[in-house]
């Protein structure tokens, strides 16, 4: 006779199983073949009723306030707004220097705005006619590939256009649901789990 049960024992899962009567036929077939796990179930139930004969306690009704009244809170300590390390003299020095830089920037900005303004504006107009070619350069570089006609025609019609759409919108809620699918945890709990 095959067991099907795996080689594993019970685990404390499938033992409150047995005590809740949930038993499955594969733990009842263990129950009845394995030795040890039938020791086990013995040995479950004395812990049970000597559990169940031991008296319960249950605190006094003024237990809070005699555990309340020894509680002492500390009032609460002021947290500065700026709250620096301690104050060095490299730390200043490097606070002066940086404090120092940022007034002759302004001071060089405010005398030499019209200079200033001519390089912002240059800098722009050259940012802009670099982005420019880029941009021809590599729609140049895709319209000379191979493949470019060939997606070209797939996609000059608005039907076939509404259908690739369609299509790729219908892909992606199916990876989404799979995702979702993935990542929520099931609704049962597993026997003999951790086996």
């Amino acid at each position: 006779m095959t067991n099907t049960w795996p080689k594993n024992h019970l685990t404390a899962d499938d033992l409150d199983a047995f005590h809740s009567e949930a038993l499955s036929s594969e733990m009842r077939l263990h129950l009845e073949t394995c030795e040890d796990c039938r020791r086990l179930v013995v040995l479950d139930r004395q812990v049970l009723e000597m559990l169940g004969r031991a008296p319960s306690y249950a605190p006094s009704a003024e237990f809070a306030d005699r555990i309340m009244a020894r509680v002492q809170v500390g009032k609460p300590a002021p947290v500065p707004v700026l709250s620096f390390p301690r104050w060095t003299r490299r730390r200043i020095a490097a606070m002066v220097g940086v404090a120092a830089g940022m007034a002759a920037s302004v001071a060089w900005s405010a005398v030499n705005r019209q200079l200033l303004e001519s390089w912002l504006d240059g800098s722009t107009a050259a940012l802009w006619n670099t982005g420019a070619v880029l941009w021809q350069n590599g729609l140049t570089y895709l319209a000379a590939q191979p493949w470019f006609e060939g997606i070209r025609s797939l996609v000059g019609s608005p039907v076939r256009l509404g259908a690739i759409g369609a299509l790729t919108i219908a892909l992606y809620a199916t990876g989404l649901l799979t995702l979702r699918r993935l990542v929520t945890p099931s609704a049962g709990s597993v026997s003999n789990a951790g086996a």
